[in-house]
């Protein structure tokens, strides 16, 4: 084999490398949820957070949603029971933004980056 050859081998195998790692982290940077049904839980725009009270993650996830200015609609697992398999809900906390016309604007597995949750907001809110 030549050395020519042997060096693009060489820079395909760590191109590759970078693909791949670059797709593992993007799906470890947020857990993927699939859509759930919000409708009837809350004023639009506003946001919808599932937890529940065994959940050390809700209270740090109930801190970045309180902090913004759309009404929100906290649906507890305990206090209502049956409401969260009832809207598809797989895992606390969710969070999910509400346009005015009841379109999602956003759907957050954990707690939500503030950022992106902030983005979500404004285009509920527009």
């Amino acid at each position: 084999m030549s050395e020519e050859l042997a060096r693009a081998f060489i820079a395909v195998g760590v191109i590759a490398a970078a693909v791949g790692v670059g797709f593992v982290a993007s799906k470890m940077r947020r857990p993927h949820h699939p859509v759930v049904d919000v409708s009837g839980l809350g004023s639009t725009p506003g946001v919808v957070i599932f937890t529940s009270t065994e959940c050390s993650s809700c209270h740090e996830a109930l801190e970045v949603v309180r902090a913004q200015v759309l009404p929100v609609r906290e649906v507890t697992n305990e206090l209502e029971p049956g409401r969260l398999e009832a809207a598809g809900v797989e895992a606390v906390p969710l969070t999910v933004v509400v346009a005015a016309d009841g379109t999602e604007t956003g759907t957050f597995a954990g707690v939500p980056p503030r950022r992106a949750f902030q983005r979500a907001i404004q285009r509920a809110s527009s």
